[in-house]
């Protein structure tokens, strides 16, 4: 019997719980994405630049990318940069040559939409893996995560976490 993921061993730590379950769900999308050579946060940053200057009309920028994927600016660098050399993303000088833009290429756009059925076919796993608690699972995160405030500063931030 393992100890239960909280310093004091009493209740469930929410947090590793949360992070469990993300890596879980992330592998299982991942093994779906291989078949086209993307894991499930390059599929969804190459698809988020794509969708963001399809309803904007221009690429977004690195620090409008970061908060729509819920990403700090330094952890979105370091997730663009092989795709970038895999050609799937361009990173081009802003309006005014201030922010950088993110771009989808057409390889991108087309990697993108290959991978839709794919990622489908993950989620309908997951769905049905879930039966009826699906509803109440989807509805219980988006409130917890509404009613956390973003980017809250911690009082003694960590040095470095080597678990992101």
């Amino acid at each position: 019997m393992y100890p239960r993921p909280a310093p004091d061993g009493r209740e469930d730590c929410i947090c590793f719980l949360l992070r469990s379950a993300a890596r879980r769900a992330s592998e299982h999308y991942t093994r779906h994405l291989a078949k086209i050579g993307l894991g499930l946060p390059q599929h969804s940053l190459v698809g988020m630049a794509a969708a963001f200057e399809k309803q904007n009309g221009r690429p977004a920028s690195i620090t409008e990318l970061a908060k729509a994927l819920d990403l700090d600016r330094t952890t979105l660098s370091r997730n663009i940069t092989p795709l970038l050399a895999e050609g799937l993303l361009t990173l081009e000088a802003g309006s005014h040559g201030r922010a950088k833009a993110v771009r989808a290429t057409r390889e991108g756009r087309a990697a993108y939409r290959a991978g839709i059925a794919l990622w489908r076919q993950a989620q309908d796993e997951m769905i049905a893996g879930l039966r009826a608690d699906y509803p109440a699972l989807m509805a219980g995160l988006a409130a917890a995560l509404d009613a956390l405030p973003a980017g809250m500063p911690a009082a003694n931030p960590p040095a470095a976490d080597s678990d992101s």
